[in-house]
Parts: structure tokens; sequence; C-alpha cells
């Protein structure tokens, strides 16, 4: 499926229905893989809920790391900052003559 492309359900019929956001021409339809069992159901639905949780997981290490990347960032400025103190520019001079 192409970024052109939308994929809704039929009210009507419920079958999937793929088309082209250009023309409006339905590329192509079929009914979706319907689940036989309530337990067919929950394994997927197990599933779903697995990879959500570990997605969420793993922004939060991402956080983390971006966290403790930031506070080293800061921590190195701050470091530099007190070892080399400058004047800070007048705003007066005039540097650019």
């Amino acid at each position: 499926m192409s970024k052109k492309d939308l994929e809704i359900q039929c009210p009507d019929c419920g079958s999937r229905l793929r088309i082209d956001r250009e023309t409006g021409a339905v590329i192509a339809h079929g009914v979706g893989a319907k689940p036989t069992d309530l337990a067919q159901v929950k394994a997927q639905m197990d599933g779903k809920k697995a990879h959500k949780r570990d997605a969420f997981g793993a922004a939060m290490e991402a956080e983390r790391g971006r966290k403790n990347a930031l506070d080293a960032l800061f921590k190195k400025a701050t470091d530099q900052a007190a070892t080399k103190p400058e004047d800070p520019e007048s705003p007066l001079d005039d540097r650019w003559r």
C-alpha cells in the first residue's frame, strides 16, 4: 500500500477497500481474515498488548538514554564554563568596524 492509497472498511458488507486518494478508484477489495474462534481472538489481542507494552518500554528506555545524554552534555558545559571564565562582550563595543 503506497502513501497515496487509502484503506477503509466497507460499512455495508465489511470488506476491506483500498482506494487511490487522487482518483477515488478502488484498487483492491476483499474480505479481511476473520477469526474462527474466541481463543484465536484472545491470542491476537494478547499479541497486540505485548507489542504495545514492548514498544512503550523501548520508548521509555530511549527517553532515559536521552535524559542521561543531556545531563552529561549539561555537566560538560558547566565544567567548561567554570574552568574558562570569560568576560561578556560589551554591547557598546563595535566589533564590526
